[in-house]
């Protein structure tokens, strides 16, 4: 019956029909190229155009080499899996929307009446919100209040007491929700304050809840009373479209609180349930001025997905209160184009690692990334910055793993520390520099997260939460086992096969 199920399921039928429309599709481009000359002479031609395409492209070497191992080693098919997956095709409407909403949302979070009084506050990490404001339109805000939660356990009980106080609205926008403790705590909450009249909507992506949901799942939530929406819906339709997905955790209570970090609502992260030992996450609330940009993110991603424009003013521009805590928080959000033209997450990451002078410490469940954040890293530890990373001990991919071990080597000869996490999985996505700024957010050091996930995020600067951060980032090194030259091993079929997946890695 198991057999039966996993083999007629949603995922295994979505597979097949793209595998089959790629075969069916080469098939009669091998027809053509075989027994037509002139086609041969045009594949060529168009080869030659890709080629020069992607040679000029402003795009780092990591995107293009992959690429081009492709068209040479396939010309005439390489091509067609370039058109097909590189370049993911978005239609004129859906741009046309997203311009519309990204440029209404846009002045909500425009705070340049603040730019004085913020920078004082920031002072030299200034040019780090100043790129954050600049690339995705949210400036910095002072007066705002975060609180810091080292695991899933300590947010989800935060989580449920303040969706308890939703008197207006509540969004939520999750990668993965799964019945459980966890999600259906939430759930009967969310059901019982739409009831009761507060406006509730959802976004899940399709394919992070491929398996954990049925494929109507959301048609039950709206029976229920909650707006809610399935992000990308997965369809048995070969495109490269698919590859981005909201990646996103964040939860808004009527515009003056908001969640957001590693945590998923599903029993793994509670550690309810145990997959790959304990399950260790964070996550942040941030009430104020601030929180209000969370709600515009997700109100932007949130109407693209329904082709519907909300009323703004009914949501933002809300008056908030306003906290003496000290220190400023710039929200981050991050995309593929059209939606963020830059890498907000790879060049936040950037800006901070290389504006530290003491220390930088991170956390992240994988560990692969191109040759400008680990050239930073190295850069730090070789100019005298403390840098410490630490990654899973126990994997929940074990392919992902390997690419993550395989990097270890390179960073640790300039002097960069590397601790896996022994009592299990390490998930959360954090940073910390000097003592004086902090990430907390959604994006892993990966080309998932950095290239083709939406994501999101806040960076704090000298808020009091970033003590919190630093000391549970000490304990979790209390518990981690370092890696060394000495003792780190890994075989040379390993470091060879890792070296071929990590040719392709930035595609996927």
């Amino acid at each position: 019956m198991k057999l039966f199920k996993l083999i007629f399921s949603r995922a295994i039928v979505v597979a097949l029909a793209i595998i089959l429309q790629v075969a069916l599709f080469f098939t009669v481009l091998y027809m053509f190229n075989s027994y037509f000359v002139w086609f041969q002479v045009i594949s060529v031609i168009i080869s030659l155009v890709v080629f020069l395409y992607i040679i000029n492209k402003k795009e780092s070497p990591e995107f293009k080499i992959p690429w081009l191992v492709i068209i040479f080693t396939v010309p005439y098919f390489g091509v067609i899996i370039y058109i097909m997956f590189a370049r993911p095709k978005i239609r004129r409407k859906t741009k046309v929307l997203i311009k519309e909403v990204s440029e209404k949302t846009e002045h909500y979070s425009n705070c340049s009446a603040d730019r004085e009084k913020t920078d004082a506050v920031l002072g030299k990490y200034a040019g780090v919100a100043r790129y954050i404001e600049n690339s995705s339109h949210i400036s910095a805000r002072v007066n705002s209040r975060v609180t810091y939660y080292k695991s899933g356990e300590e947010f989800f009980a935060a989580l449920i007491a303040d969706l308890e106080k939703a008197e207006k609205f509540i969004f939520m926008e999750y990668f993965i929700i799964e019945s459980g403790k966890m999600w259906d705590t939430v759930h009967e909450i969310l059901c019982r304050k739409a009831a009761g009249g507060v406006e509730v909507r959802l976004l899940y992506d399709d394919m992070g809840c491929l398996g954990k949901v049925g494929r109507n799942y959301y048609k039950k939530l709206r029976g229920e009373g909650i707006n809610c929406w399935k992000f990308n819906p997965l369809l048995p339709i070969v495109s490269g479209i698919y590859n981005n997905r909201d990646h996103r955790k964040i939860a808004v209570i009527d515009g003056n609180t908001a969640f957001t970090g590693g945590i998923n609502l599903a029993d793994e992260y509670i550690n309810e349930i145990e997959k790959f030992g304990h399950w260790k996450d964070t996550a942040v609330k941030i009430e104020g001025p601030a929180a209000e940009h969370f709600c515009s993110m997700f109100l932007q991603l949130f109407d693209v997905t329904t082709g519907n424009i909300s009323d703004y003013d009914k949501y933002l521009g809300l008056p908030q209160e306003c906290f003496d805590d000290g220190g400023a928080v710039c929200v981050m959000g991050d995309g593929p184009n059209p939606h963020y033209p830059e890498k907000v997450g790879e060049n936040t990451f950037l800006n901070l690692i290389n504006s530290a002078e003491k220390y930088v410490y991170i956390t992240t469940p994988y560990l692969i990334v191109d040759y400008n954040i680990e050239t930073a890293l190295r850069n730090a530890a070789l100019r005298g910055v403390d840098v410490k990373i630490i990654t899973p001990h126990i994997p929940d991919k074990k392919i992902v793993f390997g690419m993550t071990r395989s990097n270890y080597t390179y960073l640790m000869s300039a002097g960069v520390k590397i601790y896996e996490y022994t009592p299990g999985f390490i998930h959360a996505k954090t940073m910390i520099v000097d003592g004086e700024a902090a990430f907390v957010g959604t994006v892993n050091f990966d080309y998932r997260s950095l290239v083709h996930h939406y994501e999101c995020g806040a960076v704090m600067f000298r808020t009091p939460c970033i003590s919190d951060i630093k000391s549970d980032f000490d304990d979790t090194v209390s518990l981690s086992e370092r890696v060394t030259p000495e003792n780190f091993r890994m075989s040379k079929f390993a470091a060879f096969i890792n070296s071929i997946l990590s040719i392709f890695s930035p595609m996927f």
